[in-house]
Formats: C-alpha cells, sequence, structure tokens
C-alpha cells in the first residue's frame, strides 16, 4: 500500500510539473562538492524548480555523499528555498536557505557508529547559462551539529519550460 501512495504521489508531481505555464522550468544537476569541517570532497545531485507563477522563487533539493579516506560515510540531504535576486543576460545569482539532514557513520572492529543531525542551509549562488547547459557555483553554510561551510561547483541541464 505504500508504494501505491509514493508512486501515486510521484505521478502526481510529474503531471503538475510538466502542465505548468512555460516559464517554469525543472534543472538537474551534478557537480563537486568540498566540505571544509570533514575536510572531503563529495559529489552531489540535485534538482530544481523555477516557480511559474512567481519568476524570482527557485525550490530544490539534492544529495551529497563525501568520499573518506577512512571507514567514516558521511552524506547530507539538503531541500532549500532561493531568491533570485540578479539576472541579466545570461548570468543569474540567489540566496538560499533550507533544511539538512546530515548522517556519518563509521564501522570499527564489527561494529557502526553513527551520527545523525538536523539543521539549517544559509548560502549564496550564482548560475551562468552556456546555451541549454547551466554552470553553477554555491557556498553555504550548514549550521547543525556538523557546523561547516560547503562549497560546490557543477553543470545543471534544464528540461521542461523555458
Amino acid at each position: 500500500m505504500k508504494t501505491f501512495f509514493k508512486i501515486s504521489a510521484f505521478l502526481i508531481a510529474v503531471t503538475v510539473l510538466s502542465t505548468q505555464e512555460t516559464n517554469a522550468q525543472v534543472k538537474a544537476g551534478v557537480g563537486l562538492a568540498f566540505g571544509s569541517e570533514i575536510e572531503q570532497v563529495g559529489i552531489q545531485g540535485d534538482l530544481h524548480y523555477r516557480l511559474a507563477n512567481v519568476p524570482a522563487i527557485q525550490l530544490g533539493g539534492g544529495f551529497t555523499y563525501y568520499f573518506s579516506e577512512d571507514a567514516q560515510d558521511f552524506y547530507e540531504v539538503n531541500f532549500n528555498g532561493a531568491y533570485i535576486f540578479y539576472e541579466k543576460f545570461m548570468f543569474k545569482s540567489y540566496g538560499y536557505t533550507g533544511l539538512n539532514y546530515s548522517r556519518s557513520s563509521m564501522a570499527l572492529e564489527g561494529s557502526d557508529l553513527s551520527e545523525d543531525a538536523f539543521g539549517l542551509n544559509v548560502g549564496i549562488g550564482a548560475e551562468y547559462d552556456f546555451g541549454g547547459l547551466f554552470a553553477f557555483g554555491d557556498l553555504k553554510y550548514v549550521i547543525s551539529e556538523f557546523d561547516q561551510p560547503v562549497f560546490s561547483i557543477g553543470l545543471r541541464i534544464p528540461f521542461g519550460g523555458s
């Protein structure tokens, strides 16, 4: 039954997103991130939706997994809302805030030590349009048990809308 509800929610979301005005835009991205406190590089994936009726607002979510040299696993999940405060020609900049969930786990001699934390993201970012491909850079500060600035860069591909 839970699977049925998940599939139904997904189909409804796809239908709503695909029937919005042409100003609406969905972008999927991939990039690299560096967490200064854990001192590791990670890979991130994200999805952004620019609202059709409120053109300066963008909602997004993402997942980042950090590569560790030891037995530690660290990842974070983010849900953000952004306000686009500058948009001219092919360049756009935005400020954002949102929720963060981070998890750190380490396997030590047959036992698994883990720590979870919920927190807040506060950041600023920019995108440059290369004609169908967007380069982005973000700098955010995560306020949680794992306080750290995170810098990320990557590419986003738009689909749907203009």
